[in-house]
């Protein structure tokens, strides 16, 4: 027989008031909160969420919508989310968008979700707008021309002018950076930050040593492929993202080159890649789990404005994660008055 509240109040000796509050996401104390697990783990009771959400009009789900399924980012954000929702036993469903076609928004709606988290495709922005009307949307990543919801966001223009004053600091003036397409917000901010930061140091890259395209690992490697064969080679590349990295990194391989000597790289997000490069590679970190973390904060706080009848609603609200640099060894020190890296 399946247990039920009265069956945790005769375990417990607790109202079936306080069982209830805590079953509901109520704040109960500590004590009585270790009680109800305590019996509920003895008795194999589970809650019934969908009688819950009966109650509460509430499904206790957050949709997850992402552009593909196919890389860490994508993934980290998941199970940052979800596990920031656990412990209040909110649960996510998740649903890629990789075209115009897939109706994704739609889907989420269709599942009763209290609230989406999005890294928005333009084609999703409409159906978003829409899905806002109803249930909290928060942006994470970059943000959408025309969606005006609450955003959790790195600081993509300090993540650039961190790499740029760390190759700076290191000797280099020959600068060059694989970029992503510049109509992304976070690859525009990213090179612009570079940039502006290089500049405060009398340090113009090239326009030549400057190159963007798709946020891919054959953009990455065929980019990195033409910086070394300019006239005047960089002497140090920053790259944008983690798979503009990877992909510098298979060309640099690729041409014999020494990394962290004869060229020195500077990558983004890819701790992984870094722990698996000769010499270490030095990495602009974004704190991914946090950026997920922080949008399930902005839809718990939504929501709570909402049942406490909040009108109208406060405005959109950006949340800015700093970056920070993860040195290895992949830049090299150059002397005060040299262009090439030191034997």
């Amino acid at each position: 027989m399946t247990a039920t509240y009265k069956d945790l109040q005769r375990e417990t000796g607790l109202s079936l008031a306080t069982i209830s509050k805590f079953y509901n996401g109520g704040t109960v104390r500590a004590e009585n909160a270790r009680a109800i697990e305590r019996a509920a783990t003895a008795l194999g009771f589970l809650p019934n969420a969908f009688a819950r959400s009966l109650r509460s009009r509430r499904s206790g789900t957050i949709g997850v919508l992402l552009p593909a399924l196919d890389n860490d980012f994508h993934l980290t954000v998941i199970a940052g989310v979800e596990s920031a929702l656990r412990p209040t036993g909110g649960s996510v469903i998740v649903s890629s968008s990789p075209d115009a076609g897939a109706g994704a928004v739609d889907l989420l709606r269709s599942r009763m979700v209290d609230g989406i988290i999005a890294v928005p495709s333009p084609h999703d922005v409409v159906p978003l707008a829409r899905a806002a009307e109803h249930v909290p949307v928060v942006q994470i990543d970059w943000r959408a021309d025309g969606l005006e919801t609450d955003g959790v966001f790195l600081d993509n223009e300090r993540a650039g002018a961190l790499a740029a004053q760390h190759l700076v600091d290191h000797g280099h003036r020959r600068l060059g950076v694989v970029g992503g397409d510049p109509a992304v917000s976070t690859m525009r901010g990213r090179v612009q930050g570079f940039r502006a930061a290089a500049a405060r140091a009398g340090v113009d890259p090239a326009p030549e040593a400057v190159l963007t395209g798709p946020l891919t690992v054959e953009h990455g490697q065929a980019a990195m492929q033409r910086l070394l064969v300019l006239p005047e080679r960089p002497t140090a590349v920053f790259c944008a993202n983690h798979e503009l990295t990877i992909g510098a990194v298979i060309a640099l391989n690729e041409s014999g080159l020494t990394l962290g000597r004869e060229m020195s790289v500077l990558g983004f997000d890819g701790r992984e890649l870094a722990q698996v490069t000769v010499p270490k590679l030095t990495v602009i970190e974004q704190p991914t789990h946090e950026l997920a973390v922080r949008a399930a904060d902005r839809i718990r706080e939504r929501l709570a404005e909402r049942t406490a009848g909040a009108t109208p609603p406060a405005p959109p609200v950006d949340v800015v994660v700093a970056p920070r640099l993860v040195a290895g060894g992949s830049v090299a020190h150059l002397g005060p008055s040299t262009t090439t890296p030191e034997d």
